[in-house]
């Protein structure tokens, strides 16, 4: 038999990097100019980060840096996959029509990113910083031959935790039916929202807008 996933939910794509110190201050100096308040600041903020290139490239340029947008950066870690959070679902189709599955209920292998494995990869007058997308939309698996009727006890999915990063997210990166691995593709994806940015210092610490003043 053929058997095909689907996953319903969340597609999250998460990076990890570092940016410059004086970058973040003058995007939220900007920003604290504009917007009296820490809410509109903080909005102000991530507004400039993920999607008005111009300014960003300008304040980039004028420390003698390069911006192309945040996905252009330099990439410590790079991960994209359904969000294993937010009441997930899978449509399994093994032949005999599909059925609806909890990923809650699946057996889980756990990886996490180590803040510590970034840190010492952060430069001088640098922090490290963790941005990323959530988009409404669906992941495709497929295994093209296997053997007698589906058994859900036999599917376990590989996940991806970053709370080590200060960040709640946590990624599917794969499922694995009966020890073998399905290949996965990018199904349909509907509207997008944006994480808020984190920036840890090099000691480790979460920072915040006040770290910049």
């Amino acid at each position: 038999m053929a058997l095909h996933i689907t996953t319903h939910g969340d597609i999250d794509q998460i990076v990890v990097s570092s940016l410059s110190r004086e970058f973040v201050r003058k995007i939220y100096r900007h920003c604290w100019g504009k917007n009296n308040t820490p809410y509109f600041a903080g909005n102000c903020f991530r507004g400039v980060l993920y999607f008005d290139e111009r300014l960003a490239g300008k304040y980039a340029e004028d420390l003698g840096l390069s911006w192309n947008g945040w996905l252009s950066i330099p990439k410590f870690h790079h991960r994209t996959g359904a969000s294993y959070e937010h009441g997930l679902t899978l449509t399994v189709d093994a032949g005999d029509g599909p059925v609806t599955v909890a990923a809650a209920g699946l057996e889980v292998e756990e990886k996490r990113p180590r803040l510590g494995d970034f840190l010492g990869r952060i430069g001088q007058g640098e922090v490290l910083c963790l941005l990323g997308s959530v988009d409404k939309g669906e992941m495709a698996f497929s295994l093209p031959d296997c053997t007698g009727p589906f058994d859900p006890e036999k599917l376990s999915v590989r996940v991806e935790r970053f709370s080590d990063l200060y960040c709640e997210e946590a990624i599917v990166t794969g499922l694995a039916y009966d020890g073998r691995i399905l290949s996965m593709e990018t199904g349909q994806s509907r509207g997008k929202s944006m994480i808020d940015p984190l920036l840890i210092s090099r000691d480790g610490g979460l920072l915040d807008m006040y770290d910049f003043a």
